[in-house]
């Protein structure tokens, strides 16, 4: 009797220790396990908001080539002209994603007043802005547009037979030209390039900053290139590397489409390469 009374005794004590030990260990991980959870839904938010400011940055890009400089980096329109054509950031419209996983929405627009820049009248600076939501979340991104400005002198008449150059249209390299010097291109700070067509780039080219070129069609490197910084080169289409193709700090290669490395392309720091929207191996 005494023995079934010692091992009732000693069953009470060890379910009584078990209770214990699971009251000591459920909250830490059920508070854990919540988050993880919320942790892994902050992170998913923010690659949504920096999806959509990218997606709002290029929805004002083909604004701008679309109704401001045909494609190109150079425009006849004034200032008053240009902000008659696009739309401020407080009155544009947000634009909706229907999602399963939330509310998600972006709007872009400029900021300040389109000018003339102060250090040389012959380029106009458009300064925007782009904003998104997810949920209760925001972000936003803002970038300067310096474009060659083609039109009558700033304060003055055309001359009575005089003619404008036309705006620089996407099918041409008017904007590479505009940042080459020695035979070597050269994006940097936030110069933005678009070019639409066929090319055959001949010349090394470098960009970096936060510069962009963005080229929709297809397109042949000659020489090395080289991304660093912030600096993008987004394809649409397909591309052709002849020699070193080097990606630093931050910068990325972008391609949506098809692409050929003769030499295999180096990648340091964050830089990325991305092909059809996955890391190139």
């Amino acid at each position: 009797m005494n023995v079934l009374r010692n091992d009732k005794g000693y069953t009470i004590l060890i379910v009584l220790l078990t209770i214990v030990v699971i009251g000591l260990i459920a909250p830490p991980l059920i508070n854990s396990v919540m988050s993880s959870s919320l942790q892994n839904q902050k992170t998913e938010e923010n690659v949504q908001l920096e999806n959509l400011t990218e997606m709002g940055i290029r929805y004002f890009r083909n604004d701008v080539a679309k109704n401001i400089t045909a494609g190109g980096m150079t425009t006849s329109k004034s200032p008053d002209e240009i902000m008659a054509a696009l739309k401020k950031i407080d009155e544009a419209e947000l634009i909706p994603l229907g999602t399963d996983s939330g509310t998600m929405k972006y709007r872009v627009g400029y900021i300040n007043e389109v000018r003339y820049d102060p250090e040389d009248t012959n380029y106009i600076l458009i300064d925007y802005k782009s904003e998104a939501f997810v949920n209760d979340a925001m972000d936003d991104k803002v970038e300067t547009y310096r474009l060659k400005y083609t039109g009558s002198p700033e304060g003055g008449e055309e001359e009575e037979n005089e003619e404008n150059p036309p705006p620089s249209g996407g099918n041409d390299r008017g904007c590479l030209d505009l940042n080459s010097k020695n035979g070597k291109i050269h994006l940097s700070g936030k110069t933005y390039c678009y070019l639409k067509g066929s090319f055959v780039i001949d010349e090394p080219i470098k960009i970096t900053g936060q510069a962009t070129l963005e080229i929709d069609g297809s397109v042949v490197f000659r020489k090395s290139v080289d991304i660093a910084g912030q600096g993008n080169l987004d394809i649409f289409g397909s591309i052709h590397f002849n020699e070193n193709v080097f990606v630093r700090g931050n910068g990325k290669i972008i391609i949506d489409g098809s692409v050929q490395f003769d030499k295999p392309p180096s990648r340091k720091g964050n830089g990325s390469i991305k092909v059809n929207k996955q890391e190139y191996k």
